[in-house]
């Protein structure tokens, strides 16, 4: 069929509408492609994780300067006290420390700990103070030193030449000074006797020298 005038005219400007609105819609559909390629192709920045909050430390407990003190035994001769010894507490601190009145605690000590003589741990345990020093107040200087009397106690069915039945190698004393929250240790090696004619642990006060204490007990 053959169309003349107007009609062909028509078809004419038909397809040329068609083919302008193929023509947009593949300029549009090319964009959203183009967008969607971009959009896929770069990652959204994420927010920046928020600083953890961190607990400040918390200050370490101080330390007792009671607890800074060595001990050693210096044993000695009196006539009067047989059997004595001086315990020389060592200030190890920096700075000066001051002790005042008995040891706590006091006993010998074995390799498997305290040996529980007469006296150990109980109301009352032996201790010497003929010259009323137990008041006193030691101040020790950083290396300085202070003193505690002490003797190896014999009950009275121990003050014979009756052999001890039940001996204990102790290798050592130890006591918790005025103040103090752990034991000091002063090495020792002395044997006790345990048996019913027990030997004894008496100390006396902390003393700025080497003096005896009471003999009696």
């Amino acid at each position: 069929m053959c169309l003349k005038g107007n009609g062909a005219r028509t078809i004419l400007d038909m397809r040329s509408g068609a083919s302008e609105l193929l023509s947009g819609f593949l300029a549009v559909s090319a964009a959203a492609t183009l967008v969607a390629c971009t959009a896929s192709g770069t990652q959204a920045s994420q927010p920046s994780p928020a600083p953890t909050a961190t607990a400040a430390p918390m200050p370490s407990e101080a330390v007792p300067c009671q607890d800074r003190f060595i001990a050693e035994i210096d044993w000695g001769t009196d006539p009067a006290a047989p059997n004595t010894a001086y315990i020389a507490l060592t200030n190890t601190g920096d700075a000066a420390c001051s002790l005042s009145g008995f040891p706590s605690d006091s006993a010998f000590l074995s390799a498997s700990g305290p040996v529980e003589t007469v006296g150990y741990d109980l109301e009352g345990a032996p201790t010497a103070d003929a010259y009323g020093r137990a008041g006193d107040v030691v101040t020790v200087d950083p290396g300085e030193r202070a003193f505690i009397w002490a003797r190896i106690a014999q009950t009275a069915d121990r003050a014979g030449d009756d052999p001890c039945e039940l001996p204990v190698a102790a290798i050592g004393v130890t006591l918790v000074l005025p103040g103090a929250s752990e034991p000091v240790v002063a090495p020792a090696d002395v044997e006790v006797c345990v048996d019913t004619d027990a030997d004894d642990l008496q100390v006396g006060p902390v003393d700025s020298e080497p003096r005896p204490a009471s003999v009696d007990g």
